[in-house]
């Protein structure tokens, strides 16, 4: 007998804290808000292609993992190549610890041991050159920086403060402060 008075008690106290739980108006007040800290998205092993008007790639983005900063439409890349093929066949290649693009997407600003090399299939060794900071305008093709630059060459080394490279034209122009060494 009080085995059945305890098991219809038990039944009662589910239905009536169903009932309770389920009522919207008695729940607790549930927060479902993101902390503003939080990235809005995150890719992992990101690869972005931009594509020319005649449908053939032009600019392929790869990072290690893309973060949206807060809730904007700024975006922070770790570990990231860029990769530029110019009219004509010959192709830029871009590397940097890290890059930020800001809203619009326009501009790619990259730092920390960047380079950027031409890569030329009928010219092989092709000229390196590095810096701190790197900024790329995607749509005109140019890459520039105020800060010391330093052009590899095999052998020959030359050093600068400033530069501007227009990928498409295939040209790169050295700001002030330049010395160069060349050995034979």
């Amino acid at each position: 007998m009080m085995f059945r008075i305890m098991t219809v008690l038990a039944v009662i106290a589910l239905a009536v804290s169903t009932w309770i739980l389920s009522n919207p108006g008695r729940s607790p007040a549930q927060s479902s808000a993101i902390p503003a800290d939080s990235p809005g998205y995150y890719l992992k092993n990101a690869v972005l292609t931009d594509y020319d008007a005649a449908g053939d790639p032009s600019v392929r983005i790869e990072a290690e993992r893309i973060d949206q900063i807060g809730r904007t439409n700024e975006v922070a890349l770790i570990n990231v190549q860029i990769d530029y093929q110019a009219p004509g066949g010959q192709s830029w290649v871009m590397v940097g610890d890290t890059a930020h693009v800001q809203p619009g997407g326009k501009v790619v600003n990259m730092s920390g041991n960047v380079r950027l090399q031409g890569v030329d299939p009928q010219h092989p060794g092709t000229a390196i050159i590095r810096t701190d900071t790197l900024s790329y305008d995607i749509p005109d093709g140019v890459a520039s920086t105020e800060s010391d630059v330093r052009i590899e060459f095999a052998r020959h080394t030359l050093t600068a403060r400033g530069l501007v490279a227009n990928l498409p034209a295939h040209t790169v122009h050295l700001e002030s402060r330049v010395n160069g060494r060349f050995l034979p």
